[in-house]
């Protein structure tokens, strides 16, 4: 009879063991399937979701529209979200700002779309803050410029630029020409720090021109904001003798359209150092001044 009860329990605390602690055979898509075990692996569930900095959300952005226009007072409202392997979000969670806007806010975090995180090699669950600004109706010139026609392909140029700050603002300058190839200036606070020459796809060039020609470029202001204590995010695009440069300078308070923010945050994904990086041998990090001037190194590549 004792040996018996002694089977019993041993039966019984093996039974305990493989739930409570998954063995190394256990997969994380048994930790999805089994709730109970999900904080097992961390980032293959949405409760054990992988912390993600600013930087990487802005890298894998694809469609974040994050302002809301309106005539009431400026405000904001902070969200926290968790993203799916997908890229979709999964939920967004208002933690402060204006209540007023929090049901809003909500339904239009939860359109926004991403490139899948990844942690060795395999897509997460992410989660971080984000924050959906209220601000005045957009405004445009009374005049309407309509975007012309590229005759002569080569003549191509577009640039995003963003400056300096007081703080740790990534400064650096993208340049990219219409055969392919960019131009690259990393000044403060980069991955890459200094002088680089890569090259992007004609399709991604074509994407480029999309994003200006759906933001009716030509019929925008050449600036909006003020001299606020913050890097100034500046756009051009020039071809066949037309040229169109627009500045943000936390545009969206001055009635920036929000498509300015997605042409900038475009040339980024589309030909930032995410995309010709493995074309270069070595890169310098600066998480500080560079080596020369902001001014010299970004005077370089104009």
């Amino acid at each position: 009879m004792t040996v018996r009860y002694i089977r019993l329990a041993l039966i019984a605390v093996n039974f305990w063991v493989s739930q409570a602690s998954p063995s190394c055979a256990q997969t994380c898509a048994d930790a999805i399937r089994v709730p109970y075990r999900a904080q097992a692996c961390d980032g293959q569930s949405a409760q054990g979701a992988i912390g993600i900095s600013q930087r990487e959300v802005h890298a894998h952005a694809i469609a974040i529209p994050y302002l809301i226009h309106s005539a009431e007072k400026p405000s904001r409202v902070d969200l926290k979200l968790v993203v799916t392997p997908s890229g979709t979000v999964e939920y967004a969670t208002p933690l402060s700002g204006n209540p007023e806007w929090y049901e809003q806010a909500t339904a239009l975090a939860m359109t926004w779309r991403f490139l899948p995180f990844q942690r060795n090699g395999s897509a997460i669950y992410a989660r971080f803050l984000w924050v959906v600004h209220i601000v005045p109706p957009e405004k445009r010139p009374g005049q309407f410029t309509p975007f012309p026609d590229i005759k002569d392909w080569d003549s191509l140029r577009i640039t995003l630029q963003r400056t300096a700050c007081r703080g740790g603002c990534p400064a650096y300058k993208l340049t990219i020409l219409g055969d392919g190839r960019v131009l690259y200036a990393g000044a403060t606070f980069v991955d890459y720090c200094g002088e680089y020459r890569g090259r992007v796809s004609p399709e991604a060039i074509r994407q480029l021109v999309d994003l200006f020609r759906s933001a009716d470029y030509f019929n925008l202001f050449d600036r909006y904001g003020k001299a606020f204590d913050t890097s100034d995010f500046i756009t051009s695009i020039s071809f066949d003798g037309n040229s169109k440069s627009v500045v943000d300078d936390m545009g969206y308070y001055n009635g920036m359209p929000e498509i300015v923010k997605s042409i900038e945050d475009g040339i980024d994904r589309l030909a930032g150092p995410n995309v010709w990086a493995n074309q270069i041998e070595t890169h310098i990090e600066c998480w500080g001044q560079a080596p020369i001037t902001t001014s010299d190194l970004l005077s370089r590549i104009e």
